[in-house]
């Protein structure tokens, strides 16, 4: 029991670094650049999207490569190894300019170290996310390495909302601008240090197949027909919906305390709250999917944040602080059950295309779903900093002023045009997102049942047994599973085999 739960430590270790720096980017990389760097906010933009297009681009890569190697440390956990040192150095890069002088000269560096960081994030995340079905293969203890994987990830996301602006303001003043550099060099290579020896952990805690499958050429057909994958496709309406809205949510979250209800005084203890409360219903979810299956949690995570958002219709400055926190519970309870969901359902999507094509591409696939998820990202956040620039809100101008006049009002600053467009993105965006994600979650038909009798159809594959070795309701099951008639699937390929 030991070992096992170990295991499960160690493999959950990696997104430390996965949920922590996210969140850490998320909540301070542009105002670092803006504020502290003093770089405009559409060049701010364009390197946040260049960054994300170039981490986009690699994703595929190392994916590929992954399914490649061959080592004495195995194909996905050498990259654990060979990442430590560019996770630890790009992270430092991130939040340090070496005294680079000039805004080109700045935007040059900062893009650069952005690409650095997202190549260094492919390395370890990309093999990461397909280790897993390596590690088991049995659907609830996949369940339980994922459950323990995104508690580990909330809680270090807690921590990284909160001690990273302490370390700031403790080494750099409170001041938000110039004067701070120091204070995020420090940050930043606290974090990165901890980040690093993740890997470490991550590395040796793990396990891999010994038996692999040869190395096959893979060409782009081959790359355009993961997309033949049925369960793929709509794990992917899942998928990328959920997690978008999550990446719009929070890129909205501070300007909708900020400036549409002027609570920024309990930001972090909405934060908090709201991160918090995702570790705890994380694991209830995690419970309930062993139980009913991993598309469970999303039937009652997904309506009640459609909820949540429509009552955010009626909530404005006057609203009291205990009101939001109860709506920061209500979308931790959708958050959790969406996070918890997808990254269980990604390992099963390679059992499942390996009944149908008798290939097992890990790599590939995990490299692919974490470019969609990526350049989706990119280009979503890259168009809400175009819709506020257009609303006539500029963090920049927003930022300096409250920090420089001493009796700033924000509710005279914030024009009605822009507290309502504010308003009405953070409750429609979601909204459409999670609606869209809900129908694709209707279709999803994969449970327990089915997903064992698509391992045990895989067995019969590898040991050249007929169609006949399983009974009819394991054959309806694959193919429920699958979406498709499995026994001509069988019959080409064994006629393929024969040639």
């Amino acid at each position: 029991m030991k070992s096992k739960m170990a295991s499960k430590l160690c493999y959950g270790s990696g997104d430390i670094y996965g949920g922590g720096a996210f969140l850490v980017f998320s909540l301070l990389y542009m105002n670092f650049l803006m504020l502290v760097e003093g770089l405009p906010v559409l060049a701010t933009s364009a390197i946040i999207f260049i960054g994300k297009f170039w981490d986009a681009v690699t994703d595929p890569i190392c994916g590929r490569l992954s399914d490649k190697t061959r080592s004495k440390y195995g194909r996905r956990r050498l990259y654990f190894l060979i990442g430590i040192v560019p996770v630890f150095l790009s992270f430092i890069m991130l939040f340090y300019s070496f005294g680079i002088q000039g805004t080109t000269a700045k935007i040059i560096y900062h893009t650069f170290a952005y690409m650095f960081f997202g190549t260094a994030f492919t390395i370890v995340m990309v093999p990461y996310n397909a280790i897993l079905s390596d590690m088991t293969s049995d659907y609830n203890e996949r369940t339980g390495y994922t459950t323990i994987r995104m508690v580990m990830s909330g809680g270090a996301s807690l921590i990284c909302a909160v001690v990273p602006g302490l370390i700031i303001k403790a080494v750099g003043g409170g001041v938000n601008g110039p004067a701070q550099k120091k204070g995020y060099l420090v940050m930043a290579a606290i974090l990165a240090c901890v980040f690093g020896l993740c890997w470490l952990v991550v590395f040796l805690g793990t396990t891999e197949k010994k038996e692999l499958p040869p190395v096959e050429k893979i060409t782009v057909k081959d790359w355009i027909s993961l997309f033949q994958n049925k369960p793929y496709r709509n794990f992917l309406g899942i998928f990328l919906n959920f997690q978008i809205c999550v990446d719009l949510v929070l890129a909205l979250f501070i300007f909708y305390v900020d400036i549409v209800v002027l609570k920024y005084g309990s930001y972090e203890l909405l934060m908090g709250v709201l991160l918090v409360c995702q570790i705890l219903f994380m694991l209830v979810y995690g419970a309930a999917a062993k139980k009913k299956g991993k598309a469970y949690p999303l039937y009652i995570g997904i309506p009640l944040w459609l909820i949540t958002t429509l009552l955010f219709a009626f909530v404005n400055s006057g609203t009291h602080v205990a009101v939001l926190i109860a709506l920061a519970v209500l979308i931790a309870a959708g958050a959790s059950a969406g996070n918890l969901s997808t990254w269980s359902m990604l390992t099963d999507v390679f059992d499942l295309d390996e009944i149908q094509t008798g290939r097992r591409r890990e790599g590939i696939y995990s490299g692919l779903t974490t470019f969609l998820r990526k350049f989706a990202s990119g280009v979503a956040v890259f168009v809400l900093g175009v819709g506020l620039q257009a609303l006539g809100f500029d963090q920049t101008e927003y930022n300096l002023l409250k920090s420089s006049a001493v009796d700033f009002d924000p509710s005279v600053y914030a024009q009605a045009s822009i507290v309502s467009g504010i308003k009405w993105m953070f409750i429609v965006i979601p909204f459409v997102l999670l609606s869209v994600c809900m129908l694709f979650v209707t279709k999803n038909k994969i449970n327990k049942k089915r997903f064992d009798a698509v391992l045990k159809g895989i067995e019969c594959f590898k040991e050249g047994r007929k169609l006949s070795a399983l009974t009819d309701e394991e054959i309806r099951d694959i193919e429920t599973a699958v979406g498709k008639n499995i026994g001509e699937l069988w019959q080409a390929d064994s006629a393929n085999a024969e040639k």
